[in-house]
């Protein structure tokens, strides 16, 4: 069929026909690679951080119990919980006070105001109280920063407040004594009850 076509003609289809595949590549073709490229990129950046949700734990707050009941079987039951992660964590109690003051206030607004702040008008009573008991555990420092961290993840929520290791047995190098102040938190069973939502 091109070779009934006059030679000019020829000529121009020849030239006409790479300028149309060049215009389809540009106007088509070209744009539509670089798009596949950009859903290709996208996909990946979803996959890595859908593996990074995957890998993240779930928040621990959201597993804790944020407080006890103020009843006379919780603190018998926080010292077997508090036992019983020792025991998993490879440390023996060797001591426990579970009748801690509660900490000072610290005072630091009465500084700010130059030792002359008004007192305050009594506040209702808080939800939630806090709790100190000391306990003394003995085992080798991996064990007792095992012992911490079972602390920090157990099931009710606790704090340290202060911790303390010192030589346990000249006689045995290894062996280091702990002393932890943990915090523990109990409802108030003279604070009003919570309003009701909307």
């Amino acid at each position: 069929m091109l070779s009934s076509l006059s030679p000019q003609v020829q000529q121009r289809i020849a030239v006409v026909v790479p300028v149309i595949a060049l215009a389809l590549s540009l106007f088509v073709v070209y744009p539509g690679w670089n798009r596949w490229r950009e859903l290709v990129a996208e996909a990946d950046q979803k996959r890595v951080r859908l593996a990074n949700l995957r890998g993240t734990p779930i928040p621990l707050a959201a597993t804790q119990q944020p407080a006890a009941e103020d009843t006379p079987a919780e603190p018998p039951k926080f010292l077997a919980d508090i036992q019983t992660i020792a025991a998993d964590s490879g440390c023996a109690v060797v001591g426990f006070d579970l009748t801690l003051p509660p900490a000072p206030v610290s005072g630091e607004e009465e500084m700010a105001q130059g030792g002359n702040k008004k007192p305050d008008e009594p506040k209702a009573p808080e939800l939630v109280k806090p709790v100190r008991a000391k306990i003394e555990v003995e085992a080798d420092y991996p064990h007792i920063r095992q012992f911490v961290h079972q602390i920090i993840a157990a099931p009710r929520l606790y704090a340290i407040a202060s911790l303390e290791v010192k030589d346990a047995n000249r006689r045995i190098p290894e062996l280091l004594a702990a002393t932890v102040e943990i915090e523990r938190y109990v409802l108030n069973p003279d604070a009003p009850p919570p309003a009701p939502g909307p």
